[in-house]
């Protein structure tokens, strides 16, 4: 299928329409060819989300689609390529500076303008006739203009649920029950607290699609207490358009069970809606709801709709199942409920009701109960799987056939409306366009793979998914608010958030999802297309099993593609390319590289054709313990963005030339440099940069004061360095700070100067927290201090920091109590302590001593024990 067709072709819009290629165009003389593609492309473009929505139905429309993603493709290389020469002509004349002899090396360089020209001038004209074509073939199918905003263009599929549910057929679900109707049938504390008195409350159940979350509300909903509690009990369906016209006629149809008239006015609908409900005491489910831009529930629709509901008697609720986080925080709830995965003894008795219909009637095939625990298993507590596949596998009693289900992926099994594939892929066809090739590239990761923010990124940003619409928001933040994003939308789950770093999971089924939808141009550890599908696979992932044996040809499967912009190794422990001929095959054949991941390699020497790769943003050398240098062909690479030389312990420095790099942003380095030096300091673009296991190094040397737009400092395992730089102020845009375990560090003589900062992360054998700390009082977020074996107290100046949101004391053994201060801490929602019994001991809910202080804390947890969370 033609997938996230639109975001591709808006980023191309994009470029064309941008200042900057504008004037690179006027330079090289292509100006009218470009704006005659830029036309076209403008026609074409008013149609594709329409397009988009109508290729479920019709096959050759997908198949446009994939060859104007195509083009739309080649167009976005074709105008990096421009980029590029500006960008080399500038190193050019700085090195020539103008000189009769720089003007010649300019003209006899690989980059003539003459040739240039002739070469971008037909290049141009085969694109523009290829999309020509295209045009011409749009007028084949009936598509409508659709314009809007790009960001929030999402397709419209409808939803229809009810209210009635056997409770005999629901299974595992008790307790979560039993939670929503406390809160349902009394007063939570955020209702008391409020300031304002308001007669309804909202309690919102959140999670992944198919976990329950209307089952859940059905089982609450029809519940005798509920039902006797409530004068009126009413079921809506939002689904994905929150329209509170339609809304308040269903609301109205539900408590008096008579229709509106489509012809009655607003007015009067309200008015109806009002009489039904003045001063009695409701229940309102509104199922489904989603905050698909300006069609889903906003702040504004939402209290509009509330005030008119607002007329019900004191204690009315709402209560509201949705994917998405955002929605519960748009709807001011004052209770979320996370619906989580059922155990698996629950997933078994749904999956042998399922499957076996008649009660015992599993006990007549044991054969057959080994290979359903393998499928439960896999279903990983998600019961829309487990029914799928348990209704999937009713009446069929062949091992093999059971066998074959329980080892191949779900997304392989035939769809119907109501399976898990067709309700997860709700989730992804409500995202943001600009979301969804982000959500797809997942899938080259293996399964169960743990995710990154920070790599995952960089990854984005290679393939030119981060835009930014803010001239001073920086990439990475927006990047990590779209992770943040996916998370809320409960297609990540998140395993450790530290304020600019996250951790997290994707769910089995939602990575069968991602691999769903990008099957066509990725080829990955988990799915290969067949010969005849490949032939616009842009991105491959691949293992140490896909290479071959002897290792010195190029993999099959990747001698049949042409236009990889992709070459991941993400199998943790992994051995990757270690056959130079096999490397100079793969920089031959994909000129077109954006991403290149070498880590795990065995080279002692890169080939000095890797300077060639002029569109490559991302390059991996990670854990390479042979390598001693790299080439200097490596600073021709004027687009890098992010440079992995972690764990490369033979490194003995960079390139004299490294400062050429002027678009690199993330640098991880480990070297056996006693002084950090080799022209970091030109490297002004940079964001990130990680010192990482450098035995030798003794200084970070003075360079570092002059990355003016460094915003995360990391300092790990460098065991002899002993002084941060004296000039650490300069680095006015740092937010966040991680050092640990290096031994010899003095961190309470340097680090004076630094302010600002939003994050920060010490483990150390210190006896005290550093004072300059306290520069960042107004500022820091998050706090974590870690195997600090001779800390003994933290210091009463820590209350002063009234935005610190999160504190983690790892392993602090001589640790014993809490500073007297810290209920000052506000804005404090997690505390967590691990590794310290005597200050556990304290803090342990209503019985410690240090109780009293952390009593506000949102969540505590002690020894991976949440022992408070007061959500409510």
């Amino acid at each position: 299928m033609g997938e996230f067709v639109y975001t591709i072709a808006e980023n191309v819009m994009n470029g064309l329409a941008s200042y900057a290629y504008q004037e690179i165009c006027l330079a090289w003389g292509v100006t009218d060819e470009l704006n005659k593609l830029k036309d076209t492309f403008s026609s074409i473009k008013v149609v594709i989300l329409d397009a988009e929505e109508k290729q479920r139905k019709e096959l050759h429309l997908s198949q446009w689609l994939g060859k104007l993603k195509d083009v739309c493709y080649d167009v976005d290389d074709m105008l990096n390529d421009f980029a590029f020469k500006e960008l080399q002509m500038q190193m050019l004349i700085r090195h020539g500076r103008g000189s009769i002899k720089g003007q010649v090396r300019i003209f006899f360089s690989c980059w003539n303008p003459v040739v240039f020209n002739f070469k971008m001038g037909h290049r141009i004209k085969e694109i523009r006739e290829r999309l020509d074509v295209i045009a011409i073939e749009k007028s084949q199918f009936p598509l409508v203009e659709r314009v809007g905003d790009w960001q929030s263009q999402s397709v419209h599929i409808n939803r229809e649920t009810h209210s009635f549910v056997q409770a005999y057929d629901v299974i595992g679900r008790e307790d979560d029950k039993k939670q929503i109707i406390i809160h349902l049938l009394n007063l939570t504390l955020k209702e008391k607290s409020r300031d304002v008195q308001e007669n309804v409350s909202v309690i919102s159940i959140t999670g992944l699609g198919g976990i329950g979350k209307t089952t859940l509300a059905k089982l609450v909903y029809n519940d005798h207490r509920v039902v006797k509690h409530f004068d009126m009990r009413m079921w809506v369906c939002v689904s994905d358009h929150f329209d509170n016209k339609r809304l308040m006629h269903e609301i109205v149809a539900s408590a008096t069970n008579q229709n509106c008239g489509d012809q009655e006015s607003f007015d009067r609908v309200q008015k109806k809606l009002q009489s039904a409900l003045k001063d009695k005491q409701f229940l309102l489910v509104l199922d489904d709801v989603w905050d698909k831009g300006q069609i889903g529930v906003t702040t504004a629709k939402w209290f509009d709709l509330k005030a008119l509901l607002n007329v019900g008697a004191n204690g009315s609720k709402v209560i509201v199942t949705t994917r998405s986080e955002s929605v519960a925080s748009i709807m001011d709830s004052v209770r979320v409920h996370q619906l989580r995965g059922l155990p698996h003894k629950s997933c078994m008795s749904l999956f042998i009701k399922r499957a076996f219909g008649r009660k015992g009637e599993e006990q007549r095939y044991p054969y057959l109960m080994e290979i359903a625990h393998g499928i439960a298993e896999k279903c990983e507590g998600v019961p829309l799987a487990v029914t799928t596949l348990g209704s999937l596998l009713y009446s069929k009693r062949e091992k093999d056939f059971w066998s074959e289900v329980r080892d191949n992926d779900i997304w392989r099994l035939p769809q119907g409306n109501d399976d898990i594939l067709p309700a997860l892929k709700l989730s992804y066809d409500a995202l943001p366009s600009y979301l969804k090739p982000c959500f797809a590239i997942c899938s080259l990761f293996p399964k169960d793979h743990i995710f990154r923010s920070t790599d995952l990124v960089w990854l984005w940003m290679a393939q030119g998914f981060i835009q930014s619409s803010k001239g001073n928001q920086e990439l990475e933040e927006i990047g990590l608010d779209y992770i943040r994003q996916l998370c809320s939308r409960s297609l990540f789950q998140i395993d450790e958030d530290s304020i600019d770093f996250i951790v997290f999971k994707m769910h089995a089924l939602v990575h069968d999802l991602a691999i769903f939808v990008s099957e066509e141009e990725c080829s990955s550890v988990n799915f290969r297309p067949t010969s005849d599908t490949c032939k616009r696979v842009r991105r491959v992932s691949m293992s140490e099993d896909d290479l071959p044996m002897k290792g010195e040809r190029v993999p099959e499967f990747l001698r049949q593609l042409k236009k990889v912009w992709t070459i991941l190794f993400p199998v943790p422990g992994h051995v990757g390319i270690s056959s130079k001929s096999v490397l100079k095959a793969c920089i031959l054949r994909f000129k077109y590289l954006r991403v290149l991941d070498l880590s795990g390699s065995t080279f002692e020497v890169l080939p000095s054709s890797i300077g060639k790769l002029s569109r490559l943003r991302y390059l991996n050398l990670s854990k390479n313990s042979f390598i001693k240098k790299l080439p200097g062909s490596i600073c021709n690479l004027l687009n890098l963005q992010t440079l992995l030389l972690s764990n490369c312990e033979q490194l003995r420095e960079l390139p004299r030339d490294i400062g050429n790099l002027i678009n690199v942003r993330t640098l991880v380095l480990t070297t056996n440099q006693m002084v950090l030096a080799g022209g970091i300091e030109r490297l002004t673009s940079l964001r990130f940069l990680q010192v990482h296991n450098c035995s030798y190094l003794e200084s970070l040397g003075q360079g570092i004061q002059c990355l003016t737009n460094l915003r995360m400092l990391v300092i790990s395992n460098c065991k002899n360095l002993k002084s941060l730089p004296p000039d650490m102020k300069c680095l006015t845009a740092l937010k966040t700070l991680g050092i640990s375990d290096c031994e010899k560090l003095d961190l309470m003589t340097s680090g004076a100067g630094i302010r600002g900062l939003r994050s920060v992360s010490i483990s150390s054998h210190l006896e005290a927290l550093p004072h300059w700390l306290q520069d960042s009082a107004n500022t820091l977020q998050s706090l974590r201090v870690k195997n600090c074996e001779d800390l003994k107290e933290l210091p009463e100046w820590l209350q002063n920091f009234r935005l610190l949101q999160q504190l983690v004391i790892d392993y602090c053994p001589q640790l014993l109590a809490l500073p007297q201060g810290m209920y000052h801490l506000g804005a404090l929602k997690l505390l967590k302590i691990d590794g310290c019994s005597k200050l556990s001991e304290r803090c342990n809910s209503k019985e410690g001593g240090d109780w009293p202080k952390i009593a506000h804390v949102s969540k505590i947890t002690l020894d991976g024990e949440i022992i408070a969370s007061n959500d409510d």
